[in-house]
């Protein structure tokens, strides 16, 4: 701790410090005394002290008095920095500066690396299931049932069970095939030609539809 007297008395010894380096500091004419002004004080007139890092400011029972801030002081009393001390014709300010504190580095804190963000996977998109088509009214799915791959024709398409309904007029041709003849015998029928199952069971789809 640094500790000085900063003189404000009006002269060539203005703005001058005054450094405290004892523990006991003493302004007076006595020869025992740190600092001997010319005049205006008592032989032993005022003490600076110096305990446990403080200034205190004691009066040795001068005629003229001891003055901190203004104030005359009885006993001894602590000094703080920027006070002003008035011993006779002289004007001090206290001036105190405490040593700066060692500052030690701060530890380097290790911060860990921040892991790398984990990206989802897209989601895929929902494929849209398309209904089956069909050519109207189950066509498709009859054709399906009825018919199987043997039964594709040479473009290789599959045959439809609409192929077995006869046309409108079909059955009476111009033969009168189908129908007897007014007082006539009834025509001898031709043998028809065995169908496959498919056939037989298309036609037999055919006559169910035309009921209906």
């Amino acid at each position: 701790m640094k500790i000085s007297l900063v003189v404000l008395t009006a002269g060539k010894m203005m703005g001058k410090e005054i450094p405290i380096t004892a523990a006991e500091f003493r302004i007076g004419k006595d020869p025992s005394c740190q600092l001997k002004p010319a005049a205006g004080v008592s032989d032993k007139h005022c003490a600076f002290l110096v305990k446990q890092g403080k200034l205190f400011l004691v009066d040795l029972g001068s005629a003229e008095g001891t003055f901190v801030n203004d104030n005359k002081i009885s006993a001894e009393v602590e000094l703080k920095p920027k006070d002003k001390v008035k011993v006779g014709p002289l004007l001090f300010e206290v001036k105190i500066e405490a040593p700066a504190a060692a500052m030690k580095p701060a530890a380097a804190v290790a911060v860990p690396a921040a892991k790398p963000a984990v990206v989802a996977p897209a989601a895929k998109p929902v494929e849209k299931v398309e209904p089956k088509k069909s050519s109207g009214d189950g066509d498709d799915d009859l054709d399906d049932l009825l018919f199987d791959d043997d039964d594709k024709a040479p473009s290789g398409t599959k045959p439809s069970w609409k192929d077995a309904i006869p046309e409108a007029g079909a059955e009476k041709d111009a033969g009168g095939s189908g129908a007897t003849s007014e007082g006539g015998a009834k025509p001898e029928e031709k043998p028809k030609p065995t169908a496959n199952t498919s056939d037989a069971a298309a036609a037999l789809f055919a006559k169910f539809r035309l009921k209906k």
